[in-house]
């Protein structure tokens, strides 16, 4: 899997994606008021990255063909130095694997490039493959936010996980090896 910001190139698979997957992914997010996924796709695009988010579409290394997206949002610099994870995958990728690792790469560019401190992300409680999604990336369950977010026009409760730069393990950093201790001799 690789992480990369949208192109304007990317529009049409986007909304392909997107289309093709509106009944896995309706029932997790909010209604933006947009009217077709092309709308969503130009404000998307145009809002994709600036200070205080970084989106970024998700492809298979084999044929780099996007499977998903994952943004780092209301990245906050000075006390907090922290971000919310918003993220996706196209109903045909699901449970491959894919989001996790693509979990993990935004999360070592937001330890890492973007020197952050702090990585949040809400899920609905009965989000099952989500929450073990978070649960395998490293993050931890702080609680619950009533009425955190409104999804098809309820107030829905979330579920709070998260992970700090010290409680981080990167498994996709090269592996360091130590030279082999030598016994005492006696």
């Amino acid at each position: 899997m690789y992480l990369r910001r949208p192109l304007a190139t990317d529009r049409a698979a986007w909304i392909a994606l997107r289309e093709s997957s509106l009944d896995h992914l309706l029932k997790w997010e909010p209604r933006l008021r947009v009217r077709s996924e092309a709308e969503r796709w130009d404000t998307f695009f145009r809002t994709s990255d600036s200070d205080e988010r970084q989106r970024l579409l998700i492809f298979r290394n084999e044929d780099s063909r996007m499977v998903g997206y994952v943004g780092l949002n209301g990245i906050r610099h000075g006390a907090l130095q922290g971000c919310d994870l918003g993220y996706w995958m196209g109903k045909e990728f699901t449970r491959r694997g894919y989001m996790t690792e693509a979990l993990l790469l935004a999360i070592r560019h937001a330890f890492g490039s973007l020197e952050l401190h702090r990585v949040e992300a809400n899920v609905q409680p009965h989000n099952v493959a989500s929450i073990g999604v978070l649960k395998k990336a490293g993050m931890r369950f702080e609680g619950v936010a009533i009425r955190f977010l409104q999804i098809d026009g309820k107030w829905c409760d979330h579920q709070r996980w998260a992970m700090t730069i010290e409680e981080w393990k990167d498994p996709l950093a090269p592996i360091k090896h130590q030279p082999a201790r030598q016994k005492r001799q006696t």
